[in-house]
């Protein structure tokens, strides 16, 4: 595939990926959650020849790649419709309805992807909202219940709105044009910890799972008192992507 159409927003590829691979190693995948999986990859690759082509890219990139994009676009959305078409046939029945909740996040993308507005803070996080969500049909699918099958989204969910508001503010300490996204950012990463610990100390069922968030999120709040300069965005990013294997690794052994 060209390289000019793979998603640019490296993030998002974690944000998938950590919710799919969750969803999997916490159930039995049969064939419907791989299918879940192949669909919610495939449509994430075929969002970038859309956008170029909506010009979202600029003016530049639609021309130079507008007939890749569209030959993309037809085989990465045709494959991953299909595949999503047959995971809910061979789902069981909570599965096809849970697949609802990714699916109505990824409709309310659609007038931020017109509006041009991917990489406004609203955008982020209705994606994020998107992304954790897929956690539920892959993991219905392969029998999941109760706290493997509920706790996930709400981490991935908790762990994304936290770091993408650390990100933003971040930016903003440089550029000064959100100055609130800065007291946000500190305090929505240290409720969500102070949530992941009571949870953990009362929710003996939840406990996996609370420790598991505990690890991402102490990290953002580690990140947001440093109010680090963006020069240092990559290694903010890997070491979220690092404690994020290290949460899928408690849920798993958990």
């Amino acid at each position: 595939m060209n390289r000019h159409l793979l998603p640019r927003e490296h993030g998002a590829y974690a944000e998938l990926g950590f919710p799919l691979l969750s969803g999997l190693v916490l159930a039995s995948p049969a064939a419907a959650a791989w299918l879940f999986v192949a669909a919610a990859v495939l449509l994430f690759l075929a969002n970038e020849p859309l956008v170029v082509l909506l010009g979202v890219r600029g003016k530049r990139a639609r021309e130079e790649h507008a007939v890749a994009a569209r030959r993309g676009l037809a085989m990465l959305g045709g494959l991953g419709v299909a595949a999503g078409l047959a995971a809910l046939w061979l789902a069981r029945p909570e599965a096809r309805w849970l697949a609802l909740v990714p699916a109505a996040f990824a409709a309310g993308l659609v007038p931020v992807v017109l509006s041009r507005n991917l990489k406004t803070l609203p955008g982020e996080v209705i994606a994020g909202a998107a992304f954790s969500a897929m956690h539920l049909p892959v993991a219905a699918a392969g029998g999941a219940d109760g706290p493997a099958l509920w706790g996930p989204p709400v981490l991935w969910f908790a762990v994304t709105v936290s770091a993408t508001l650390a990100v933003h503010a971040i930016k903003s300490r440089i550029t000064g044009a959100t100055p609130w996204v800065v007291p946000a950012a500190s305090w929505t990463a240290r409720i969500a910890l102070l949530a992941a610990l009571a949870a953990w100390v009362w929710l003996p069922g939840w406990r996996t799972v609370a420790l598991a968030a505990c690890l991402p999120l102490a990290g953002v709040v580690a990140v947001n008192r440093l109010a680090l300069s963006p020069r240092k965005l990559k290694q903010v990013g890997w070491a979220v992507v690092a404690a994020n294997a290290l949460a899928v690794t408690v849920l798993a052994t958990g």
